[in-house]
């Protein structure tokens, strides 16, 4: 049985959720079902609210992962508060590109309760000092 496709909500500071939605689409093509949540110019109220709004603007039933950039800041917390009691929310924190290819391109294929670990390996294999 294909898992249901979850959709992503992207909550970050600025534009960076944007422009991560943006070159992700550029190595894989077009995706559907991902959101972008800014925290610009909100109370962190608002911006549980626009979270929230954008996971009840899902179809009914659809998982989501609400992806944030930061753990500990104002979108950290906001998606840690922000609920959907109608479906399915996976959160993950420290948002980079080689977490979010992993869960493009493998959302439709692998059930998410097996993709998480793998994107939080995936994420974790991106960062490189040398």
């Amino acid at each position: 049985m294909t898992p249901i496709r979850p959709a992503a909500v992207l909550v970050t500071h600025g534009v960076l959720g944007t422009e991560l939605v943006r070159t992700v689409e550029r190595i894989l093509g077009p995706q559907g079902d991902a959101v972008v949540v800014s925290n610009e110019g909100l109370s962190a109220e608002g911006l549980v609210a626009a979270i929230e709004n954008a996971l009840a603007f899902l179809p009914a039933g659809q998982p989501a992962v609400v992806f944030s950039d930061l753990a500990a800041g104002s979108c950290g917390l906001a998606a840690r508060r922000a609920g959907a009691p109608d479906r399915t929310v996976m959160r993950i924190t420290g948002a980079n590109l080689p977490m979010l290819l992993e869960f493009f391109h493998y959302r439709s294929s692998i059930p998410l309760q097996e993709l998480l670990p793998r994107m939080e390996t995936k994420g974790r294999a991106g960062i490189v000092a040398s």
